[in-house]
Protein backbone atom coordinates (compact mmCIF):
# COMPACT_ATOMS: atom_id res chain seq x y z
CA UNK A 1 0.00 0.00 0.00
CA UNK A 2 1.13 3.27 -0.99
CA UNK A 3 0.93 5.33 2.59
CA UNK A 4 1.10 9.26 1.40
CA UNK A 5 -2.54 10.63 1.90
CA UNK A 6 -4.18 8.06 3.64
CA UNK A 7 -5.96 8.19 7.13
CA UNK A 8 -5.28 6.09 10.39
CA UNK A 9 -6.34 5.99 13.86
CA UNK A 10 -4.57 4.86 16.21
CA UNK A 11 -5.99 4.01 19.46
CA UNK A 12 -3.87 4.74 22.85
CA UNK A 13 -1.59 6.93 20.22
CA UNK A 14 -0.62 10.13 22.36
CA UNK A 15 1.81 8.24 24.35
CA UNK A 16 4.75 5.10 24.16
CA UNK A 17 4.63 2.61 21.28
CA UNK A 18 1.18 4.49 20.17
CA UNK A 19 3.05 7.71 19.93
CA UNK A 20 5.84 6.21 17.54
CA UNK A 21 3.09 4.36 15.52
CA UNK A 22 1.41 7.27 14.78
CA UNK A 23 4.40 9.40 14.09
CA UNK A 24 6.08 7.04 11.77
CA UNK A 25 2.70 7.13 9.49
CA UNK A 26 2.76 10.99 9.83
CA UNK A 27 6.76 10.60 8.63
CA UNK A 28 4.70 8.45 5.57
CA UNK A 29 2.36 11.25 4.85
CA UNK A 30 -0.23 9.62 6.47
CA UNK A 31 -3.65 12.07 7.77
CA UNK A 32 -4.42 10.80 11.72
CA UNK A 33 -6.98 10.41 14.32
CA UNK A 34 -5.11 9.78 17.18
CA UNK A 35 -7.20 8.28 20.02
CA UNK A 36 -6.81 8.68 23.82
CA UNK A 37 -8.79 8.23 27.11
CA UNK A 38 -6.82 10.21 30.06
CA UNK A 39 -3.27 11.57 28.24
CA UNK A 40 -5.36 14.21 26.40
CA UNK A 41 -1.84 16.78 26.75
CA UNK A 42 0.50 14.02 25.44
CA UNK A 43 -2.53 13.31 22.32
CA UNK A 44 -1.91 16.91 21.41
CA UNK A 45 1.29 17.46 21.74
CA UNK A 46 1.34 14.04 18.83
CA UNK A 47 -0.83 15.94 16.79
CA UNK A 48 1.51 18.93 16.74
CA UNK A 49 4.35 16.79 16.14
CA UNK A 50 2.49 14.89 13.30
CA UNK A 51 1.28 18.51 11.73
CA UNK A 52 4.93 19.54 11.79
CA UNK A 53 5.29 16.66 9.00
CA UNK A 54 2.39 18.18 6.82
CA UNK A 55 -0.10 16.40 7.61
CA UNK A 56 -3.85 16.50 9.13
CA UNK A 57 -4.56 15.13 12.43
CA UNK A 58 -6.77 15.42 15.41
CA UNK A 59 -6.98 13.34 19.18
CA UNK A 60 -9.80 12.30 20.16
CA UNK A 61 -11.23 11.06 23.27
CA UNK A 62 -12.88 7.56 24.48
CA UNK A 63 -13.01 5.72 27.19
CA UNK A 64 -12.80 1.92 26.20
CA UNK A 65 -14.30 0.61 29.20
CA UNK A 66 -17.91 2.68 28.09
CA UNK A 67 -19.53 0.80 25.22
CA UNK A 68 -21.27 4.34 23.78
CA UNK A 69 -17.85 5.65 23.62
CA UNK A 70 -16.25 3.33 21.91
CA UNK A 71 -18.69 3.16 19.14
CA UNK A 72 -19.03 6.35 18.63
CA UNK A 73 -15.12 6.57 18.14
CA UNK A 74 -15.59 6.27 14.51
CA UNK A 75 -18.70 7.91 13.50
CA UNK A 76 -16.31 11.18 15.46
CA UNK A 77 -13.48 10.85 13.15
CA UNK A 78 -15.33 10.53 9.97
CA UNK A 79 -16.91 13.78 11.04
CA UNK A 80 -12.65 15.19 10.46
CA UNK A 81 -11.65 12.54 7.59
CA UNK A 82 -13.86 11.25 4.53
CA UNK A 83 -12.59 7.37 5.40
CA UNK A 84 -9.80 5.78 7.36
CA UNK A 85 -7.79 3.34 5.70
CA UNK A 86 -5.46 2.13 8.63
CA UNK A 87 -6.46 0.79 11.77
CA UNK A 88 -3.79 0.20 14.55
CA UNK A 89 -5.65 -1.24 17.82
CA UNK A 90 -3.12 -0.13 20.16
CA UNK A 91 -4.38 0.64 23.23
CA UNK A 92 -4.62 -2.09 25.88
CA UNK A 93 -4.44 -2.79 30.18
CA UNK A 94 -2.22 -4.92 31.69
CA UNK A 95 -3.39 -6.08 34.73
CA UNK A 96 -1.51 -8.08 37.14
CA UNK A 97 -3.35 -11.36 38.95
CA UNK A 98 -3.02 -15.44 38.08
CA UNK A 99 -5.79 -17.24 37.61
CA UNK A 100 -6.95 -18.35 40.85
CA UNK A 101 -6.77 -14.32 41.70
CA UNK A 102 -8.35 -12.93 38.62
CA UNK A 103 -11.71 -11.39 39.83
CA UNK A 104 -14.87 -11.02 37.49
CA UNK A 105 -14.08 -7.02 37.37
CA UNK A 106 -10.26 -7.54 36.13
CA UNK A 107 -11.33 -10.44 33.32
CA UNK A 108 -14.11 -8.03 32.08
CA UNK A 109 -11.99 -5.05 32.30
CA UNK A 110 -9.42 -6.56 30.31
CA UNK A 111 -11.53 -8.49 28.06
CA UNK A 112 -13.25 -4.73 27.21
CA UNK A 113 -10.62 -2.93 26.35
CA UNK A 114 -8.22 -5.72 24.77
CA UNK A 115 -10.08 -7.38 22.97
CA UNK A 116 -14.33 -6.48 22.82
CA UNK A 117 -12.90 -2.86 21.75
CA UNK A 118 -10.41 -4.41 18.70
CA UNK A 119 -13.09 -6.61 17.68
CA UNK A 120 -15.73 -3.47 17.35
CA UNK A 121 -13.54 -1.20 16.00
CA UNK A 122 -12.72 -3.65 12.82
CA UNK A 123 -16.43 -4.02 12.64
CA UNK A 124 -16.40 -0.03 12.20
CA UNK A 125 -13.80 0.02 10.09
CA UNK A 126 -14.50 -2.29 7.78
CA UNK A 127 -18.12 -0.91 7.12
CA UNK A 128 -16.84 2.77 6.56
CA UNK A 129 -13.88 1.77 4.17
CA UNK A 130 -15.58 2.11 0.69
CA UNK A 131 -15.99 -1.30 -1.24
CA UNK A 132 -12.91 -2.34 -3.16
CA UNK A 133 -10.51 0.50 -1.44
CA UNK A 134 -7.60 -0.67 0.31
CA UNK A 135 -7.40 -0.91 3.90
CA UNK A 136 -4.72 -2.16 6.69
CA UNK A 137 -5.62 -3.30 10.16
CA UNK A 138 -2.64 -3.73 12.59
CA UNK A 139 -3.44 -5.61 16.28
CA UNK A 140 -0.82 -4.88 18.88
CA UNK A 141 -0.08 -8.35 20.51
CA UNK A 142 2.63 -9.82 22.60
CA UNK A 143 4.99 -12.04 22.42
CA UNK A 144 4.53 -13.75 25.81
CA UNK A 145 1.84 -15.91 24.85
CA UNK A 146 3.78 -17.61 23.01
CA UNK A 147 4.91 -19.17 26.69
CA UNK A 148 2.11 -20.19 28.97
CA UNK A 149 2.90 -18.48 32.28
CA UNK A 150 0.21 -18.04 34.88
CA UNK A 151 0.87 -14.17 35.97
CA UNK A 152 -1.45 -12.08 34.05
CA UNK A 153 -3.57 -14.31 33.36
CA UNK A 154 -6.64 -12.70 31.40
CA UNK A 155 -4.08 -10.22 29.69
CA UNK A 156 -2.81 -13.45 28.59
CA UNK A 157 -5.71 -14.69 27.64
CA UNK A 158 -7.02 -11.51 25.63
CA UNK A 159 -4.11 -11.32 23.46
CA UNK A 160 -3.77 -15.05 22.40
CA UNK A 161 -7.71 -14.59 21.67
CA UNK A 162 -6.34 -11.00 19.63
CA UNK A 163 -4.35 -13.07 17.19
CA UNK A 164 -6.72 -15.57 16.92
CA UNK A 165 -9.28 -12.70 15.51
CA UNK A 166 -7.01 -11.66 13.45
CA UNK A 167 -6.75 -14.39 11.50
CA UNK A 168 -10.48 -15.00 11.30
CA UNK A 169 -10.71 -11.25 10.20
CA UNK A 170 -8.22 -12.02 7.94
CA UNK A 171 -9.91 -14.25 5.82
CA UNK A 172 -12.93 -12.52 6.17
CA UNK A 173 -12.28 -9.13 4.82
CA UNK A 174 -9.64 -10.58 2.22
CA UNK A 175 -8.59 -9.60 -0.36
CA UNK A 176 -9.26 -5.68 0.25
CA UNK A 177 -8.19 -5.35 3.64
CA UNK A 178 -5.54 -6.88 5.43
CA UNK A 179 -5.32 -7.72 8.94
CA UNK A 180 -2.10 -8.78 11.17
CA UNK A 181 -0.77 -8.86 14.07
CA UNK A 182 2.32 -7.38 15.63
CA UNK A 183 3.89 -9.37 18.53
CA UNK A 184 6.30 -7.31 20.82
CA UNK A 185 8.58 -7.85 23.52
CA UNK A 186 10.47 -5.37 25.13
CA UNK A 187 10.08 -2.26 23.68
CA UNK A 188 10.34 0.31 26.46
CA UNK A 189 10.67 0.02 30.17
CA UNK A 190 6.94 -0.62 31.52
CA UNK A 191 5.42 2.35 32.78
CA UNK A 192 6.15 3.59 36.17
CA UNK A 193 9.36 1.11 36.11
CA UNK A 194 11.96 2.82 34.24
CA UNK A 195 14.43 2.59 36.67
CA UNK A 196 14.70 -1.24 35.88
CA UNK A 197 18.09 -2.13 33.97
CA UNK A 198 17.24 -3.67 30.95
CA UNK A 199 20.50 -4.46 29.35
CA UNK A 200 21.40 -6.38 31.98
CA UNK A 201 17.72 -8.08 31.98
CA UNK A 202 18.20 -8.87 28.32
CA UNK A 203 21.82 -10.22 29.12
CA UNK A 204 20.47 -12.50 30.88
CA UNK A 205 16.90 -13.52 29.22
CA UNK A 206 17.02 -12.36 25.81
CA UNK A 207 19.29 -14.49 22.60
CA UNK A 208 20.19 -11.23 20.62
CA UNK A 209 21.16 -9.66 24.74
CA UNK A 210 19.75 -6.26 23.86
CA UNK A 211 15.79 -5.11 24.29
CA UNK A 212 14.11 -3.76 21.28
CA UNK A 213 13.04 0.20 20.94
CA UNK A 214 9.94 2.03 19.78
CA UNK A 215 12.53 2.16 16.22
CA UNK A 216 12.16 -1.39 15.90
CA UNK A 217 8.16 -1.92 16.64
CA UNK A 218 7.74 0.62 14.10
CA UNK A 219 10.37 -0.64 11.56
CA UNK A 220 8.43 -4.17 11.55
CA UNK A 221 4.97 -2.85 12.11
CA UNK A 222 5.13 -0.43 8.40
CA UNK A 223 6.53 -3.90 6.99
CA UNK A 224 3.00 -5.47 7.63
CA UNK A 225 0.97 -2.24 6.92
CA UNK A 226 2.33 -1.71 3.63
CA UNK A 227 2.67 -5.48 2.68
CA UNK A 228 0.40 -6.06 -0.65
CA UNK A 229 0.34 -10.08 0.61
CA UNK A 230 0.42 -10.25 4.14
CA UNK A 231 -2.75 -10.88 5.93
CA UNK A 232 -3.79 -13.41 8.86
CA UNK A 233 0.55 -13.04 10.16
CA UNK A 234 1.34 -13.33 13.89
CA UNK A 235 5.36 -11.67 13.89
CA UNK A 236 6.89 -12.18 16.91
CA UNK A 237 9.54 -9.35 17.03
CA UNK A 238 11.27 -10.21 20.89
CA UNK A 239 14.77 -10.85 20.02
CA UNK A 240 14.46 -14.53 20.44
CA UNK A 241 13.12 -14.31 23.71
CA UNK A 242 9.77 -16.55 23.27
CA UNK A 243 11.38 -18.99 20.78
Amino acid sequence: MELKGKTALVTGGGIRLGRAFALALAREGVNLVVHYNQSAAPAEETVQLAQDFGVKAVALKADFSDLSATQALFPQALEHFQCVDILINNAAIYLKDTGLETDLHTWETQFRINLQTPFLLIQAFANQLPKTQQGRVLNIADAQIRKPQPSHFAYRLTKIALVEMTRMFAAELAPDITVNALGLGIMLPLAGKEHIDLQAYAQQNIPLKRTGSPEIAVENALHLIKSDFTTGAFLRVDGGQYL
